[in-house]
């Protein structure tokens, strides 16, 4: 299961541990499940003057391309929508072609129909291929990067460069673990909102990005509400052939393997689900590609979305670094 997406289920069951002892007067905290929302509502709330749709395979793909320049293809992960990128997006198109999506059912893409059963990364390939993109630079944040470095493996022509950012490098990612080393108080929490049942409501997603922010006060009412909003589609998180979801280790470590292209490893510091030395495995495990790390101190799983300044002055650093080399130029 991807990193994320497991921590309401299996903090659950860690959740209760300990909790015998009890402060006199603990706050109330009692959510329920919120009403769900229909896809035509938040196109019209979340549509902008720079959004485009593309039909592919059958599916209705939201989408932005800005900017002029090389071509770099942003990612996001599990419950996010393309929207985790617009402050980065400010900036890079200032030099760069900027494309993005919301990988369906997400955002305002529309429902992988039953049946379906193309793959994450040839999904990805031919969405490119319809905007006409030639080799592109691409980086994926947690989940969204299992579908890069699906994409570098299997169409190394296409991929000038990779940024992975708090990527599960091995799977079955460590759930529990990242479970355990979440504060009790927020372990409390999140098996509340696993027990209030789906679509939670404004109080567990604030919980979650919590969880997954450094700082709370980051954490702001309008992302809150955003998240809240795309998460209570009829098919939010219905999994299929194209969910970013890796399950034998033996097939991550082949894909990793055949990635060649020069690769930024970008991790937040201070992450619960995939902590620094999963960065040193996904290293280990890029046996072919020319790899640079960077640890950001202060920053959890959404390094994009918590810290889009510096994830975007350490993105284009790397990329100046590439286009100087004699070998490849981004």
């Amino acid at each position: 299961m991807t990193a994320v997406r497991a921590t309401f289920a299996v903090v659950a069951s860690l959740a209760l541990v300990g909790c015998a002892v009890v402060p006199p007067t603990p706050p109330v905290f009692a959510p329920a499940p919120a009403s769900r929302v229909g896809l035509d509502v938040l196109q019209q709330r979340y549509g902008t003057a720079a959004s485009r749709y593309v039909e592919i395979d059958g599916v209705k793909v939201h989408y932005r391309d800005e900017g002029r320049g090389p071509t770099i293809v942003l990612l996001h992960g599990s419950f996010g929508s393309l929207r985790n990128f617009d402050r980065m997006a400010e900036t890079l198109r200032h030099r760069y072609r900027v494309i993005r999506y919301d990988q369906p059912p997400a955002g305002l893409s529309g429902t992988v129909p039953a049946g379906f059963n193309g793959t994450m990364d040839e999904f990805l390939h031919r969405f490119l291929q319809r905007l006409e993109v030639g080799p592109a630079i691409f980086l994926g944040t947690s989940s969204g990067g299992i579908i890069a470095y699906r994409y570098a493996a299997n169409h190394p022509e296409m991929v000038r460069a990779l940024i992975l950012s708090n990527v599960p490098p091995s799977a079955p990612v460590d759930n529990a673990g990242a479970a355990r080393r979440a504060p009790e108080a927020m372990q409390r929490k999140l098996a509340a909102c696993t027990k209030a049942g789906e679509p939670r409501d404004e109080a567990c997603w604030r919980v979650f990005l919590e969880f997954n922010f450094v700082r709370p006060r980051d954490v702001t009412t309008a992302l809150v509400r955003e998240y809240t909003d795309f998460n209570r589609r009829e098919d939010a998180q219905r999994f299929s052939s194209m969910t970013p979801l890796m399950r034998d280790d033996a097939q991550v470590r082949d894909l990793l393997s055949r990635v060649r292209a020069p690769t930024l490893l970008l991790w937040g510091a201070q992450d619960f689900v995939l902590p620094p030395a999963t960065m040193q495995t996904m290293a280990d495990r890029l046996t072919a590609a020319p790899v640079e790390t960077r640890l950001l101190q202060g920053v959890s799983h959404y390094p994009p979305l918590e810290a889009p300044r510096a994830v975007t002055a350490a993105v284009l650093s790397f990329l100046e670094r590439l286009r100087a080399a004699p070998a490849t130029r981004p």
